[in-house]
């Protein structure tokens, strides 16, 4: 299917002195708005799947989980009140929701943005010391902690998004097509290092040792199997466990998280055991919560 090229056409179409924008074929429309629904509905109901399968089952109230369930959360909120406005400003390039929702979507976007990162950095942090000090991790770190830093990181948010806000201005433009967001001097360099630069490096670090960590204890564990195994073939010929299948489970239950809740959801078994749940809507019977 050939399409059409674009032509040249006004934001308002009733209104000469609005904006211009780029007006494609209706078939174009078509297949780009069913792609944003899609992907909208994704990430709301796959976070929704989440945030039920971790808060509903009892068991599943951990630590680590905890984070998960916030991100969940986040990630929920942008796909419920970011996400739409912004791919339809994609398609359309046009701002068609006023002066006053262009402050809340830029103080919404901002605010989620950061703590998404906020998560994504406290999540690896919190693997880092679970692999390299298990024992401080299952003594120190305990559900009030964890929720402590849930909020002390929402709270961290807030003051950011705040604080860079009121050293920014946000200009809807004369014809009423933009909502764009300008921050005043160095200020795109503050918002870069502590949105990019600290966090990631923070990532890289945490993820650097968990890798040297885990090479560590997959080298320990195939020293216990072979040991395990020459003395066991003294005393009988039974084929035993292969060192690839144990260096598969310890990879999998020490990588870390995925930027995406639902990306790292979908690999581990109790959550697809919960997603069977929650579809089959046994999630309402009596004592659901205590099923696994």
């Amino acid at each position: 299917m050939e399409f059409k090229k674009p032509h040249v056409g006004y934001c308002f179409p009733n209104n000469n002195a609005s904006c211009y924008k780029l007006i494609y074929e209706t078939d174009v429309y078509v297949y780009l708005y069913i792609f944003c629904i899609l992907l909208i509905l994704v990430t709301i109901f796959g976070n929704l799947l989440v945030i039920i399968s971790i808060s509903h089952f009892v068991q599943r109230h951990t630590p680590t989980n905890f984070l998960l369930l916030s991100l969940a959360v986040a990630d929920f909120l942008v796909g419920l009140f970011v996400m739409p406005i912004t791919l339809i400003l994609q398609i359309e390039t046009c701002w068609y929701f006023g002066v006053i929702y262009c402050y809340v979507f830029v103080a919404l976007g901002n605010l989620l943005s950061v703590a998404i990162i906020a998560h994504v950095v406290l999540i690896s942090i919190d693997r880092y010391i679970a692999v390299c000090n298990p024992f401080f991790y299952s003594s120190k770190i305990t559900l009030n902690v964890t929720k402590l830093s849930i909020v002390v990181m929402w709270l961290y948010s807030l003051v950011f998004t705040f604080l860079f806000l009121y050293f920014s201005y946000i200009e809807t433009g004369v014809c009423e097509q933009f909502c764009i967001l300008y921050g005043y001097e160095y200020s795109g360099f503050v918002v870069l290092m502590f949105t990019f630069i600290i966090p990631y490096s923070l990532m890289i670090c945490s993820y650097a040792r968990i890798f040297i960590v885990a090479k560590r204890h997959s080298k320990a564990i195939k020293c216990l199997i072979e040991k395990t195994q020459s003395v066991e073939s003294s005393n009988s010929n039974t084929p035993k466990a292969s060192e690839t299948k144990q260096n598969a489970l310890i990879w999998v239950s020490e990588v870390n998280f995925g930027v995406n809740p639902i990306i790292y959801a979908f690999f581990y078994p109790w959550f697809r055991k919960a997603l069977k749940i929650i579809l089959r809507f046994k999630i309402f019977s009596p004592a659901s919560s205590f099923i696994y």
